[in-house]
């Protein structure tokens, strides 16, 4: 009997963490990953933001080589006179059109496999702007594409009302957003795989993160949407289970990054910034000494990228009692850019990570971090920084190309994902490629010897007791992001 060439299905929980996934909380997938195999030591890329991780999925690469580092960054052609968000589906597009379609600096996933004759589909109930990311070349290409905050935005026209008619209306976007979850399950079973069978489909729940956001991890509205999730995964594996001809499709689970719950009042860079003499406000130059595009972490960015106000900021910084790893291009007196992936044209002067601890929240759940955006409630959820729980996410993969029953304890990333498809797709990983092919999951690979794991922890002293630390695994060439910090956590 002919074996058919694999297709994947990659479902994305966005946010999820890895330490609340439990026989309790989604049974459906701890089950899944005890069957199939799971990737222990998996990490995100930073800053732990959404679309940056977005960007490095369809990718392999870090932002320091696809260009997308942050949530919001500086670039005058594609955003003139403001930040660039990523989150607007509308300034991604003309940004991109502006960069002369370089908003993404290297080939996306979408436009690899349509080189080899290949489909991808995408499907988000996260952002409009996270949605088009997963494949923001889906105009050209003719692919398919579909926001459920932007369904107007969503393509090919045709086929997107041809589902809403199968389908029916979006249902309202609410907090915890269960309906969503369900609506894109039965766009996935009910559409995308009998009409448009693609090679590889991005399935992005936007639960647990909202839940999270809003409501608080652990909170009885958070493991509700845990549940639900949960439930919607199941449905999937219901129906590949009754369908014994899809034994090619290979199902990957993963999460973006983690989160930490927001705790303490919140500070006012902006306010404190001033106070020390700087004009604050967007874009910068022109009268405007910094642009801030920070929460619990993200950048400044400086007028005419001075070195002299790089150096005064930097100071002042580290004498604040919420200051947690900072990061600069020459890494003077900080962590060095450099050393996260980061260091591109389009990145801050100055990476700021708010202080974090380990403290445990109203529903015993661990990890905690000061805020400097009031649009998170206290007790509600946040990430962007460096703080473990942040960037520890999930992985785990079922499928005859797999491993059954198998936990690899060798570090991978959110990276590795794109070179693994292409290799099991036997379409060439491209040399730009940051990421690793994780052969150690694979079902024939214990004849394969794979490179030791290091780890490598970067420090850097700063004005006064400020004493930064940066811990990094390596796996060969390639490193993985384990944690930065200060010495004195927040109390």
């Amino acid at each position: 009997m002919k074996t058919l060439p694999p297709r994947f299905l990659i479902i994305c929980f966005d946010a999820l963490r890895p330490d609340m996934v439990s026989r309790e909380t989604m049974p459906n997938l701890h089950r899944f990953a005890s069957e199939g195999v799971s990737c222990t030591r998996h990490r995100a890329v930073f800053p732990s933001e959404t679309r940056v991780n977005q960007a490095s999925l369809v990718t392999g690469c870090y932002p320091q080589r696809h260009g997308i580092v942050g949530n919001k960054f500086f670039d005058p052609i594609a955003s003139p006179g403001k930040l660039f968000n990523t989150g607007d589906e509308t300034q991604l597009q003309l940004g991109d059109q502006r960069l002369g379609g370089n908003l993404v600096e290297v080939p996306v996933l979408g436009e690899l496999l349509a080189e080899h004759g290949l489909s991808l589909a995408t499907f988000s109930s996260g952002t409009p702007g996270g949605a088009r990311m997963l494949n923001h070349k889906a105009e050209s290409l003719g692919a398919f594409r579909f926001a459920l905050h932007r369904p107007d935005a969503s393509l090919p026209r045709e086929t997107v009302l041809e589902m809403q008619k199968q389908l029916g209306p979006v249902p309202e976007h609410q907090i915890p957003s269960l309906d969503w979850l369900t609506y894109s399950t039965n766009a996935y079973l009910n559409f995308i795989e009998p009409e448009l069978h693609p090679d590889v489909c991005i399935l992005w729940f936007c639960e647990p993160d909202n839940s999270y956001h809003f409501r608080g991890l652990g909170s009885p509205e958070n493991l509700e949407a845990l549940h639900q999730a949960d439930l919607e995964f199941g449905r999937i594996l219901d129906w590949h289970r009754s369908r014994k001809k899809d034994q090619d499709l290979q199902i990957i689970t993963l999460s973006d990054h983690g989160q930490l719950t927001v705790c303490g009042e919140t500070i006012n860079l902006k306010e404190g910034l001033e106070e020390a003499g700087l004009s604050v406000g967007e874009p910068p130059g022109n009268g405007v000494d910094v642009a801030l595009t920070v929460d619990s972490a993200g950048g400044i960015y400086v007028r005419d990228s001075d070195p002299e106000l790089i150096r005064f900021i930097v100071d002042w910084l580290q004498h604040q009692p919420w200051c947690g790893p900072v990061l600069t291009r020459t890494g003077e007196h900080s962590l060095k850019l450099e050393m996260v992936g980061l260091d591109h044209p389009r990145a801050p002067d100055i990476a700021l990570v708010l202080k974090s601890n380990d403290s445990e929240n109203e529903h015993g759940i661990l990890g905690g971090c000061m805020n400097n955006s009031s649009f998170y409630p206290v007790g509600g959820g946040i990430h962007g920084g460096l703080h473990a729980l942040e960037l520890q996410s999930w992985m785990a993969a079922r499928g005859n190309c797999f491993q059954s029953g198998h936990r690899s304890e060798l570090s991978s990333g959110i990276v590795d994902i794109l070179p693994t498809i292409l290799h099991l797709l036997d379409v060439p990983v491209p040399d730009h490629v940051q990421g690793r092919v994780l052969q150690e999951i694979f079902s024939e690979s214990s004849e394969i010897s794979f490179p030791e794991m290091n780890i490598v922890t970067h420090e850097r002293k700063g004005s006064g007791n400020y004493l930064a630390r940066l811990k990094v695994t390596e796996v060969g060439k390639h490193f993985y992001l384990e944690e930065g910090w200060v010495d004195e956590s927040l109390k």
